[in-house]
């Protein structure tokens, strides 16, 4: 959280950025837990993030606070539509290959939990979840494919899939086909049920919005505004002591003398390496 509301106006964040920022946020915050400081902005961190899980909402999502009751009522119809839409096309995928979904995500996610545990600079996991769901997919759903491939063939072979097809078509058409619309209809499931997810977390705020936790939320954002630059202020003012190369007008040194060395090294670790004379 702490990092969020240090990079509010921050546009893009690559990954080894965003692990930079948590492993000084880290250090920042064990040399200075005991700051009264601190302490106090810590525990405003936490009551603010409290308070959003009460709420059942995301730091992100405060921003519909600021929207206008019109528009408020025109985003939530439009994406009731397009999340209504998005759910019939993710339906026949999301019925047919639901093993592989479920069987990807608790396997997936338990891994997580292992490599959280046995590593000190992973944060989230995000990559082991992703790397074993496509590992566990692609070995599933060639499998499953094969099983409703097989269960078609019988049917054809039975009654000609209800008399739909002539009695004339080929197995072999049937198997090729299959292996073209299965595939097919799982990318259709992901891609739709991707937007929808995302449209469907989206509308608890705009409910919010539209009842009297309205006045909560404004408060909210207004609060989370105060935060934001505290946070900032702080690490700005404490962060230079610690990392040489922050941005700062009162820096005595040119930058590109830390660059040359390393661009994450402290004050300390340059002076013992002898660069400072």
């Amino acid at each position: 959280m702490t990092r969020r509301l240090y990079t509010t106006n921050a546009k893009h964040i690559s990954q080894p950025a965003m692990t930079e920022i948590h492993r000084r946020l880290i250090k920042g915050y064990t040399q200075h837990s005991h700051d009264p400081e601190i302490i106090q902005l810590s525990k405003s961190i936490k009551q603010y993030s409290q308070e959003l899980t009460r709420l059942g909402l995301r730091d992100h999502q405060l921003g519909y606070a600021r929207l206008s009751t019109f528009r408020l009522l025109a985003t939530l119809f439009s994406r009731t539509v397009s999340l209504l839409g998005l759910s019939v096309g993710t339906l026949p995928g999301l019925v047919l290959f639901s093993p592989v979904f479920v069987i990807a995500r608790y396997y997936s996610h338990k891994k997580r939990r292992l490599a959280l545990t046995a590593s000190s600079v992973k944060v989230h996991g995000h990559d082991v979840v992703a790397t074993w769901k496509i590992l566990i997919a692609a070995g599933l759903a060639p499998l499953l494919y094969t099983f409703y491939v097989l269960i078609l063939v019988l049917w054809v072979r039975y009654n000609h899939l209800n008399n739909i097809l002539q009695a004339s078509t080929s197995v072999s058409s049937v198997i090729m086909i299959s292996y073209i619309i299965f595939p097919a209809i799982t990318y259709a499931a992901l891609r739709f049920g991707e937007v929808g997810m995302d449209i469907a977390k989206s509308l608890w705020p705009l409910v919010l919005c539209l009842t009297s936790r309205a006045n909560v939320l404004r408060d909210l954002r207004r609060r989370r505004v105060d935060l934001s630059r505290h946070v900032t202020d702080v690490i700005d003012r404490l962060g230079y002591d610690m990392f040489p190369d922050c941005k700062h007008e009162a820096m005595p040194f040119p930058r590109r003398i830390y660059a040359d060395v390393s661009p994450f090294e402290s004050l300390q670790e340059l002076m013992d390496k002898k660069v400072l004379v």
